[in-house]
């Protein structure tokens, strides 16, 4: 089987939809599928490109919803797209994220083969409107007709879906994650040790880092063996570092984008991963990233964490705008060593469901329901 993945962001920068097309190009060609990623060309280029991705149009940086940025391809020249459907003869078409724009519907438009699509974003429960539903018609009216199959990350995700294609009969795939990748080498022991809370991610507004300092500050009043990591940056990090310096708030260090390396490092001897977001999760990849580390985990109660962190999972769930209930969280999660090991036990059993073989599995049985519903369309 020939399958085109199309990244509607600039698939050479970090982010979740761009993982989750890195791990389905990777373990679909270990079963011995082809696989192109097609992507638009951004205005830098990486060096080394892997042979797999073909770059067709610009990028460009648009205004998300969230207050932040995202750099998504713009249109192509139809002669482009028509070339390359003959030149590549997919048997699978598989769009992410079809209403970003533009990449994903133009293609989509023009396909002639057998097309999936899979919707990972989700909006604030005020953002999904019949204003939103209006927005998006131009993009329902493409996708609707021309989608042999759909899938989406979450529970969160399918409510976005299906506020701009109602009719759509939309599987739930969950995010997936190389376990291998984050499992420590040895199980990790902090008696004795200095505590460890570790912020991975942007450092903007819906990310509620400045909760999560409030928090920090609390539990240092009364705690003076921990300390405080956050790595990435964004256009927060300098009223972020102002704020520590005149709170004096102790063992807070900012060190700014880490590599892949870095982020598991950090994971795998942190104690606590805490990430305070507010909304515009859909699922929350990171969380699963911890889990696999073992290294638990205190996050926002929105609801992508929320449908990712269940049964005992439910313990990880705060209110960051609360600092006392969030201070006391961290305090149990950091020095509880009962509620720590039991957290611990169930998070090895769970993440086991999100292994890339298991999403990849799911993915491909939908690629051939997707084949036979074309057929039947034609006949």
């Amino acid at each position: 089987m020939k399958v085109g993945i199309v990244c509607p962001y600039n698939y050479f920068r970090p982010g979740g939809v761009q993982e989750c097309i890195r791990e389905l190009a990777v373990g679909l060609e270990t079963r011995g599928h082809e696989v192109r990623v097609i992507t638009s060309r951004p205005k830098i280029v990486p060096e080394n490109i892997d042979d797999n991705v073909i770059m067709i149009g610009s990028s460009t940086e648009l205004n998300t919803p969230f207050a932040t940025k995202a750099d998504v391809g713009m249109e192509v020249s139809n002669t482009r797209i028509d070339e390359l459907f003959e030149t590549e003869k997919f048997d699978i078409l598989h769009v992410h994220e079809p209403g970003v724009p533009f990449l994903g519907a133009q293609l989509l438009r023009h396909s002639p083969t057998t097309n999936v699509v899979t919707m990972h974003a989700s909006l604030p429960d005020n953002m999904i409107s019949k204003s939103f539903q209006k927005m998006m018609t131009p993009y329902a009216k493409i996708i609707a007709p021309r989608a042999h199959a759909a899938t989406t990350v979450s529970p969160v995700s399918l409510a976005t879906t299906l506020s701009y294609i109602p009719d759509a009969e939309i599987e739930i795939i969950p995010n997936g994650i190389n376990i291998a990748n984050y499992k420590p080498k040895s199980r990790r022991s902090t008696s004795g040790d200095k505590k460890t809370i570790v912020y991975i991610g942007r450092l903007e507004k819906r990310k509620g880092v400045s909760f999560l300092l409030d928090a920090y500050a609390k539990l240092r009043e009364t705690k003076n063996d921990v300390s405080l990591i956050i790595a990435g940056d964004g256009k927060l990090r300098t009223g972020l570092e102002a704020r520590v310096a005149k709170l004096q708030i102790p063992d807070v260090s900012f060190v700014g984008f880490v590599s892949e390396e870095e982020k598991v490092r950090l994971l795998q001897t942190a104690d606590v991963y805490c990430s305070p977001a507010l909304y515009g999760e859909s699922f929350g990849i990171v969380l699963l990233e911890a889990l696999s580390a073992e290294c638990v985990v205190v996050c926002g109660d929105n609801p992508g964490y929320r449908s990712v962190m269940v049964d005992q999972g439910k313990q990880s769930l705060v209110d960051p705008k609360d600092t006392d209930v969030f201070a006391e969280r961290l305090q149990t999660m950091l020095y509880d060593k009962d509620a720590r090991a039991q957290w611990l036990k169930w998070a090895k059993k769970y993440i086991l469901q999100f292994d890339y073989p298991h999403v990849i599995d799911q993915y491909l049985e939908v690629y051939h329901r997707a084949q036979e519903n074309h057929k039947k369309s034609q006949s």
